[in-house]
């Protein structure tokens, strides 16, 4: 059984486990180790080892409905989140615009962006639009 995007149901379930690793971030703005979330889950009563979840997040298992709730649960997604369904193509959508936020590049764009004037911020915004233009146009002309 394949998943939407042609991957494994494994190594769909890997993609968007990782892409929490990546969005959410800890109380202190640090990125979740597996270790982590691993001693968190077992605080709670669930456990799951941090190689458990490595094998996870390389696709390398498939996890059983209890993991699913239990990481859901962590990561404070809904259940529907991990579904290859509408609502979780859409919550996937969401979660892939938080890891890119993540970047530093984009956190120093967004701090940044705050001390700018209204026209400044749009001058800003007609030149991103200008960049993302011109690479498509390379892509296109390099094909």
């Amino acid at each position: 059984m394949e998943a939407e995007g042609g991957e494994s149901p494994h190594e769909a379930f890997a993609i968007k486990l990782n892409r929490l690793f990546k969005s959410v971030r800890s109380e202190t703005g640090e990125a979740y180790t597996p270790r982590a979330v691993s001693e968190a889950l077992t605080q709670r009563g669930r456990k799951i080892s941090p190689s458990y979840l490595y094998q996870l997040l390389k696709g390398e298992s498939e996890p059983g409905y209890a993991v699913v709730e239990a990481l859901a649960e962590f990561f404070d997604v809904p259940l529907d989140y991990f579904a290859n369904s509408a609502r979780g193509r859409e919550l996937n959508t969401q979660y892939e615009v938080l890891a890119k936020l993540g970047d530093n590049n984009v956190r120093e764009l967004a701090f940044r962006a705050q001390n700018l004037t209204p026209e400044g911020l749009r001058n800003v915004l007609r030149y991103m639009e200008f960049e993302e233009h011109r690479t498509k146009d390379d892509e296109h002309t390099s094909e």
